[in-house]
């Protein structure tokens, strides 16, 4: 398999969508000029996720500037839109950005906009679970209209709704958390657990992962919390989290993760590292929206430059502390350096396959969980994600 192939079909998948918008237009206006498609970007500027609204942005149109043409108007500001772009034949254009805030209500009304006063084709959003099941429910009501979930990762959209016009390229939160549970219970011992999930979709999504698998092998769930989206005081849902159980899952996400922990310890106590498991938040609080891609997009650049992903930060880090980080655990967990993907991945087949990923950042002043919970020092360079190792310099 060639190098890009994997990388290729993460970028591709989405412009299917188009290009299926683009054959049913071309079936309608035989013999005509190509018809132009309206296409609507949609995320979230507002509430829990604000800060990830460019960068999103950013994310749906990287495969339009790669793979179809796309040119930036502001490459520093994804929003400020894009030309060029031409997809099956026909030109695309972007009528317009959607501003959520992790609500229904704005979610129907900024498509509403984007798709009835604009007259957008097909819309590439939104952002968050409930956002996104409201408007699966919307599609169901416009036939003729194509949505791309961005980065929603509730269930409900694709598995129980399931509108045809609406489509997923990536998994949701449950199959984000698959076997995590069954670590918890059999490398951590864990039998008895609590769990703390936000209440909206997405949360539940991300908590039945973990449930579902830590039952499966015999495990317990004794206590279960919901604190509202958007939550800022987390003293009371920390008072409610029991200390009686091997541990604690925690499905709290966006701007809610580093609070609730500060009031966990400031009721419970220190945090125990092998006692506390989170979701994707979890890897990068506080940061999420900011360290994730930047450090996906790091990788990517390794992989095309066909060096192995971490000697490929080192080579071009400038701290001496990041570089003995990397160094460090890159030694510890038995990292295969070579280059990404494995020369014998493949993308068919029913063999497992099981891969190594990497990423760096830096924390400032902030609760961290893991090893090293809790920094006392500014830029504070932690790894994490390699084969299960984490250091902090």
């Amino acid at each position: 398999m060639r190098r890009l192939n994997v990388r290729k079909w993460k970028l591709l998948l989405p412009l299917a969508a188009l290009a299926v918008a683009a054959a049913a237009i071309a079936a309608s206006s035989l013999g005509a000029t190509p018809k132009v498609i309206r296409l609507a970007i949609m995320s979230d500027c507002k509430g829990a996720f604000a800060g990830g609204y460019e960068l999103d942005i950013g994310g749906a149109e990287a495969a339009l500037a790669q793979y179809a043409g796309g040119k930036p108007t502001n490459r520093k500001k994804p929003s400020d839109g894009m030309t060029g772009i031409k997809v099956g034949g026909h030109p695309v254009k972007i009528v317009g950005y959607g501003c959520g805030n992790d609500t229904v209500p704005l979610a129907i009304s900024e498509t509403k906009r984007l798709m009835e006063q604009l007259n957008a084709d097909v819309m590439i959003g939104p952002l968050s679970g409930d956002e996104a099941v409201a408007i699966s429910h919307y599609a169901q009501k416009h036939p003729n209209k194509t949505f791309i979930i961005g980065t929603a990762g509730s269930q409900d959209p694709t598995l129980q709704i399931a509108p045809k016009n609406v489509f997923r390229y990536h998994g949701d939160g449950a199959q984000w958390n698959a076997g995590t549970g069954e670590i918890a219970y059999k490398k951590l011992g864990w039998r008895k657990a609590a769990i703390i999930m936000d209440d909206y979709s997405f949360g539940w999504t991300s908590a039945a992962g973990l449930i579902a698998d830590f039952c499966a092998v015999g495990g317990k769930i004794t206590k279960r919390v919901y604190p509202p989206l958007n939550t800022t005081d987390y003293s009371s849902y920390a008072q409610q989290m029991p200390t009686d159980v091997d541990g604690t899952f925690v499905a709290v996400g966006g701007a809610g993760l580093i609070p609730f922990l500060k009031a966990y310890e400031q009721a419970k106590g220190p945090i125990e590292a092998k006692k506390f498991i989170g979701n994707l938040f979890w890897g990068t609080p506080g940061q999420f929206q900011q360290n994730f891609p930047r450090e996906l997009a790091i990788t990517e650049a390794a992989a095309l430059a066909g060096a192995d992903a971490i000697q490929f930060r080192i080579d071009h880090a400038k701290e001496e502390r990041v570089i003995g980080v990397l160094k460090s655990v890159r030694d510890a967990s038995g990292w295969e350096t070579r280059p990404s993907p494995h020369p014998t991945a493949k993308s068919t087949g029913a063999t497992l396959v099981r891969g190594q990923g990497v990423s760096v950042m830096f924390r400032s002043w902030e609760t961290v969980p893991g090893p090293g919970l809790r920094s006392s020092r500014p830029r504070i360079p932690l790894l994490q994600g390699v084969v299960g190792a984490t250091g902090v310099a």
